[in-house]
């Protein structure tokens, strides 16, 4: 990535997403016996998550578990069941992979844009697998 003009922040910032993502799937979620609520047993996994990208752990917890919603003109929390948090969190995974993806497709076409290189030979590779 250096060679193709990426800063060590940005690295930094890059292999950061990209484990934060990975760590997503590790995320373990049980459901409540005596409720049909979702509950989190070890958030060690999160707290990794959440140093990642520079969230606050207890936040990021109460939006997979109790997030707000908008009921008429009032927001209220309600409670997900393991399913819908499981599916929340697979649904943030994707949409996080997805712009990380978008963000390092736009900086390689920046890096590669030849307009500002007009006397600069390039070579083009397509690879079809």
């Amino acid at each position: 990535m250096k060679i193709m003009g990426f800063h060590d922040d940005e690295i930094t910032a890059v292999l950061r997403v990209v484990s934060a993502v990975l760590l997503f799937g590790n995320i373990q979620f049980t459901q409540d016996k005596k409720s049909d609520q979702a509950v989190l047993p070890d958030d060690s996994v999160t707290q990794k998550v959440c140093h990642l990208l520079g969230l606050p752990v207890i936040d990021f917890q109460k939006a997979f578990l109790k997030p707000r919603i908008k009921v008429g003109r009032e927001s209220v929390h309600k409670s997900q069941n393991k399913e819908q948090v499981e599916y929340a969190v697979q649904a943030i995974s994707k949409a996080t992979y997805e712009r990380l993806f978008k963000w390092l497709v736009a900086r390689f076409n920046k890096s590669l844009d030849h307009t500002r290189r007009q006397s600069a030979s390039f070579i083009g590779i397509l690879d079809v697998a």
